[in-house]
């Protein structure tokens, strides 16, 4: 598919000058998503993509959805499809519950798809910068540290003393989010009394040694999460899932905050023990779960805070995306482990800019409008589902999946105010910003 030129758009579009702040998974689906909608972006990263985080990723029919609608070429990101949830005994690992949902793209029209990390931003990276594909490639630039930023005249300075206009800046640069304290937003947010390991174990390793082998099975596995005899905390709880097409095995290990020493801050930790993890209520963990956790390696603490949502997203030709906008029950690094929405709300977000400021309304023409309409259309979704994972460290029947996987639960689910999986991926954006813009898509 040959490129997009300026020229080829109608003469009521403006083609924008685009400066994204974060190069992270929401910075790069915007930059996609603004490339195909015609516009020149330039993505800064404040370090080298060799140091992003390894670990899995859920991305729903929600999320997929746009992947297929961007062209993203998803087989570089080498998914699996998710078939079934699993709920395991802590002690045994006696099965417990399984939830299948092998006609979840029947239902829903798009896959439910896990991901590793650095293959998600592969994929982005690929489709963000290749020449093949419609608009004009992203310019991606790493090592620039955002120091200050102008909502009125759209300037960025870096600390390496680089400065840059553009017609929209978009701060998708996490939780620590330098543009968002820059347009006046002080966060309000608390430590979880829930902390996490993340860690990995190789498949080919798991083979070798002859350990109970989970990446055949394209399944979310859990241990605990709720009260268990003897006292066991209900923050104590695995979450285990493959990716990288089976190559890996990816865990998210909880545990109550006092039992970690791990409260710094930073964007790189050293790895810990694995004693670390098997401590406390991990000493009477499922063996053959607690023998793959032994196997594993990139074991980084991970400190999970619960934000307030903020007052506004926006300001001038300043807007915020993702983690920088509405940051889960999340860490520095990973968005969302009670729903695994928090790449789905950072792509949604990237829709929504991508639509807003498309051909098909005057919002190139207005930047602060339309800034203003993205705020409209996504901040009352996203702040629905930061309150849900918030809720979900509390109770694991809050997670989308468990209240929400047949129509009658999906009723009950929704009259006490549950997040369902039928209200995620029965929304129509395009839809959605019609009806707010005053244009009806079927004339």
């Amino acid at each position: 598919m040959s490129s997009l030129s300026s020229t080829s758009l109608p003469s009521t579009f403006k083609q924008l000058k685009v400066a994204i702040v974060g190069g992270g998974i929401g910075g790069l689906a915007v930059g996609v998503a603004l490339r195909r909608a015609g516009h020149i972006v330039e993505v800064f990263e404040r370090r080298d993509f060799d140091v992003e985080v390894g670990a899995s990723i859920s991305c729903a029919a929600n999320g997929t959805q746009w992947l297929r609608e961007w062209e993203v070429n998803i087989p570089l990101m080498k998914p699996i499809n998710l078939q079934k949830l699993v709920m395991r005994d802590w002690e045994t690992g006696r099965l417990l519950n399984q939830y299948n949902q092998q006609d979840y793209e029947d239902t829903w029209g798009h896959p439910s798809l896990m991901f590793y990390r650095q293959d998600m931003h592969r994929g982005f990276f690929h489709t963000a910068t290749s020449e093949e594909g419609k608009g004009v490639p992203c310019k991606v630039v790493v090592d620039h540290v955002c120091e200050s930023v102008d909502y009125e005249t759209g300037t960025i300075t870096f600390k390496n003393g680089r400065t840059v206009t553009a017609d929209l800046i978009i701060g998708a640069d996490g939780i620590r989010s330098v543009v968002r304290g820059q347009i006046g937003i002080t966060p309000n947010m608390r430590a979880a009394p829930q902390t996490c390991y993340r860690c990995n174990v190789l498949t080919e390793d798991v083979k070798r040694l002859g350990l109970v082998d989970y990446s055949y099975d394209p399944a979310i596995q859990y241990w605990g999460g709720m009260v268990g005899k003897d006292g066991r905390s209900k923050y104590s709880k695995v979450v285990m899932t493959p990716c990288s097409g089976g190559e890996i095995v990816s865990f998210y290990c909880f545990m109550p905050s006092e039992l970690t020493n791990h409260h710094e801050e930073g964007f790189e930790f050293k790895e810990v023990p694995v004693e670390e993890i098997l401590q406390g209520d991990y000493g009477e963990l499922d063996p053959d779960c607690a023998n793959l956790l032994k196997q594993s390696y990139d074991r980084m603490p991970w400190r999970l805070y619960v934000h307030q949502p903020y007052e506004y997203w926006h300001k001038g030709k300043v807007c915020l995306l993702g983690d920088a906008a509405h940051p889960m029950m999340a860490s520095n690094f990973h968005p969302s482990p009670h729903q695994s929405q928090g790449a789905c709300m950072a792509i949604e977000d990237a829709a929504a800019l991508g639509i807003i400021f498309s051909d098909k309304y005057g919002f190139t023409n207005d930047v602060e409008a339309g800034v203003a309409m993205y705020e409209k259309i996504r901040k009352g979704r996203a702040t629905r589902v930061q309150q849900s994972s918030a809720r979900a460290t509390e109770n694991l029947n809050e997670r989308i999946g468990f209240s929400s996987l047949t129509p009658h639960d999906a009723a009950l689910a929704a009259a006490e105010g549950k997040l369902t999986v039928n209200e995620m991926n029965m929304y129509n954006m395009h839809d959605h910003v019609a009806a707010e813009v005053g244009i009806d898509r079927a004339s």
